[in-house]
C-alpha cells in the first residue's frame, strides 16, 4: 500500500526557494528533477500550492476573526474623549450642582472663554433580548461553515489531482500500447516485403500492412498530444515545470483488493455525519436561524449599566474632576419600518437556507446512488475487459504463427493487433475508472482523504 504524510507546509517551501534560489543561481542552470513521484507526493504538494487551499485558510482566518469580534461584545465599553473650546464670551468651568440658602456668593463662580473637559465613560449592556448571545452563536455557526468549505476543498484538490494524476498514466499506457502494435506492425511488414521482393505475394498485402501502419501512427501522434496536455494540465495543478510531471516519473497504482459498502443508506448515513458539503449546508441554516434572532431581538428594549469619569477646567484654571453611573433603558419608538422589514428579511434568508439543506441532502442521495451504480459497472467492465485482453492476446499470438507458417491471412492478422491494441489501451481506462468512481463516491460521503488513498490504493510492481 502507500504509505505517506501529508505535511502542509507552504511557508517552509518558500523559505527554502528563497535560500536556495540565489546559490542555484550563481551555480548555473538546475537539472530537472528525475525522482519518481508518487501520487501522495503530487497531492502534498498541490495542497501547499493551490490557490483554493489558500482561499480557505484565509476565509477560515477571517471567520475565527468575526467569532472574536462578536465575543468581544460579552466585555464592557470603555472609551475617552477631550476636548477643547474657545468661547465668544466667558463660559462656566465647572458645573453648578446647586446654589447655597444664603445670599449668593458669585466669586465662587469660575468663568473662561476657554473650557477644557474630558471624560472616561464605561458601559456594559444588561439585556439585548437576546440579540448579543444570538450574534456570537451565528458567528461560530459560521465559522463552522467556512470550516466545512475549506475541508470541501482539500477534497476537491485531493480529487483533481488524482483525476489529473491518472489522465497522464492513462495516456501514457495508451501511447505504450500504439507503440507495441507498431512494433508488430513493422515487422510484418518487414516479412512481407521479404515475400514481396521474393515474388510470393501480391503488392496489395504490402499497401494493406502500410495503411494499417500509418493508422497506428496516427493514433501514436494522437496519444502523444493527448499525454503531453496532460501531464501539463498535472504540472498546473502542483505548481511545477512539466518536467517533473512526466510519465516515466509516475508510479501506477491499482485498487487494492477490498470489499465497497453498497448499502445506499448506509452511504447516505455517512454523507449527512461526514460529507463537509452537507456540514456547510447545515452551519449555514444554523447561521441564518441565528441571524433571524438577532433581527428579532431589535423589538425588545436594551438597558445598559453606565459609568463615567469627567474633568473641566481652563487654560487658567485647574482641572476638577467628578463621576456618576446609572442604567440607561432604550428603545426606539419608530424606525421607518426598519426592523420590521429586517426581521422579515432575515427569515426569509433562514427559510432560504433550510431549503439549501434539504436540497444538498437530496443532491447527496442522488449523487450516491449514481456513483455507486458507476462503481458496480467499472469493476464490472475492468474485470471483462482484463479478460479480453488475454483472450486476444492469444488470438494475435496465433494469428502471427499462422501467418508465418502461411496458413492464416495477413487481414486476420492486422484485425487481431487492432482489437488488441484497443482493447489493451481500454483496460488501463476501465480500471482507471474504476478508480475514479471509487474517490468520487469517497469524496461525496466525506472520508476522501490522504489516509484513505493511502489504504484504498496500491502502487503496480
Amino acid at each position: 500500500m502507500i504509505a505517506h504524510s501529508c505535511r502542509h507546509v507552504p511557508w517552509l517551501l518558500v523559505t527554502a526557494a528563497i535560500g536556495v534560489a540565489p546559490i542555484a543561481s550563481a551555480q548555473g542552470p538546475v537539472s530537472p528533477d528525475t525522482t519518481a513521484l508518487s501520487l501522495l507526493d503530487a497531492i502534498e504538494m498541490a495542497l501547499a500550492y493551490h490557490p483554493a487551499i489558500g482561499a480557505a485558510q484565509a476565509s477560515e482566518a477571517a471567520a475565527a476573526s468575526r467569532v472574536g469580534e462578536a465575543t468581544a461584545q460579552w466585555w464592557p465599553s470603555v472609551s475617552a474623549a477631550g476636548s477643547l473650546t474657545r468661547f465668544e464670551e466667558p463660559m462656566l468651568v465647572y458645573p453648578l450642582h446647586g446654589f447655597p440658602a444664603g445670599p449668593l456668593d458669585t466669586s465662587v463662580f469660575r468663568f473662561d472663554r476657554t473650557l477644557l473637559q474630558g471624560n472616561v465613560s464605561l458601559a456594559w449592556t444588561l439585556w439585548d433580548g437576546g440579540a448579543r448571545s444570538a450574534r456570537i452563536k451565528s458567528a461560530r455557526a459560521d465559522e463552522a461553515a467556512v470550516t466545512a468549505g475549506g475541508d470541501a476543498a482539500v477534497m476537491t484538490v485531493i480529487g483533481e489531482v488524482t483525476t489529473a494524476y491518472l489522465s497522464v498514466l492513462s495516456a501514457a499506457a495508451t501511447l505504450d500500447a500504439h507503440l507495441l502494435s507498431l512494433r508488430s506492425l513493422t515487422a510484418e511488414r518487414d516479412r512481407v516485403r521479404r515475400l514481396l521482393d521474393e515474388g510470393r505475394v501480391a503488392r496489395v498485402a504490402l499497401l494493406r500492412v502500410d495503411a494499417a501502419i500509418a493508422q497506428a501512427e496516427a493514433d501514436r501522434i494522437g496519444s502523444t498530444s493527448r499525454l503531453e496536455a496532460a501531464e501539463h494540465s498535472l504540472a498546473r495543478l502542483l505548481g511545477v515545470a512539466p518536467d517533473r510531471t512526466r510519465s516515466s516519473l509516475l508510479e501506477p497504482i491499482r485498487l487494492v483488493d477490498a470489499p465497497v459498502a453498497e448499502n445506499p443508506d448506509a452511504l447516505i448515513a455517512q454523507f449527512e455525519a461526514a460529507s463537509p458539503e452537507f456540514a456547510e449546508a447545515s452551519a449555514r441554516a444554523d447561521a441564518a436561524d441565528l441571524a433571524r434572532r438577532v433581527a428579532s431581538a431589535a423589538w425588545q428594549p436594551k438597558i445598559d449599566l453606565v459609568g463615567a469619569y469627567l474633568a473641566f477646567g481652563s487654560t487658567d484654571a485647574d482641572l476638577q474632576g467628578e463621576w456618576q453611573t446609572g442604567v440607561r433603558l432604550s428603545y426606539p419608538l419608530f424606525t421607518g419600518f426598519a426592523r420590521a422589514r429586517a426581521v422579515a428579511g432575515a427569515s426569509a434568508r433562514a427559510a432560504a437556507a433550510e431549503e439549501q439543506l434539504r436540497l444538498t441532502q437530496l443532491q447527496g442521495a442522488e449523487t450516491i446512488d449514481r456513483t455507486l451504480t458507476a462503481v458496480r459497472e467499472s469493476h464490472a467492465r475492468a474485470a471483462a475487459v482484463a479478460t479480453a485482453v488475454q483472450h486476444l492476446e492469444e488470438v494475435a499470438r496465433i494469428e502471427q504463427l499462422a501467418l508465418a507458417e502461411g496458413a492464416g491471412t495477413q487481414t486476420d492478422f492486422l484485425r487481431a493487433d487492432a482489437d488488441l491494441r484497443g482493447a489493451r489501451a481500454s483496460l488501463v481506462q476501465a480500471r482507471h475508472a474504476e478508480i475514479l468512481a471509487r474517490i468520487q463516491l469517497a469524496r461525496t460521503t466525506g472520508t476522501l482523504s490522504v489516509d484513505w488513498l493511502a489504504h484504498t490504493l496500491e502502487i503496480l510492481p
